[in-house]
């Protein structure tokens, strides 16, 4: 199960799920590089200043890739046009196919349930909501197939 982390919002037990195969953290460094984040996400509409964290020989995507999805304009109306970044890393996550977003940014975490009807991703600030984080990727699929996952 794919879940899409900001740099910011890396909570110090992804790392057991992750070790363990039950999740793959992604995201995309249009603000900051974070290396304890292996997976890169399918950018959105970045533009030239997005990508000033990410080398060409990182970038395993096309340049056509780098375009919004038919959900941007909607995303970007619930977050704030001034947050233009925020709907990035949303539309990110929702292009990547990410079941969950962990974010600490009150524009995105503030929106949850506006995002979760718009895109059906589920939206974790990593601190307050940890607990029905952890609940959400126990009661996966793919946790299911993992002995012991908590």
């Amino acid at each position: 199960m794919k879940i899409y982390a900001e740099h910011g919002a890396l909570h110090h037990e992804l790392k057991g799920f992750q070790q363990r195969g039950i999740i793959e953290l992604v995201t995309f460094p249009y603000e900051n590089k974070n290396h304890n984040i292996p997976g890169l996400a399918t950018p959105s509409a970045a533009q030239l200043g997005d990508l000033g964290n990410i080398t060409i020989g990182q970038m395993k995507f096309r340049i056509g890739d780098m375009s919004a999805s038919e959900r941007y304009e909607e995303i970007l109306s619930i977050v704030g046009p001034r947050n233009r970044r925020d709907a990035l890393h949303v539309d990110s996550a929702y292009k990547s196919g990410c079941a969950a977003m962990l974010s600490r940014d009150r524009h995105i975490v503030g929106k949850a349930a506006r995002l979760y009807a718009l895109l059906g991703l589920r939206v974790f600030h990593p601190d307050v909501e940890w607990e029905g984080f952890v609940q959400f990727v126990v009661d996966s699929p793919e946790a299911a197939r993992v002995p012991s996952t908590v």
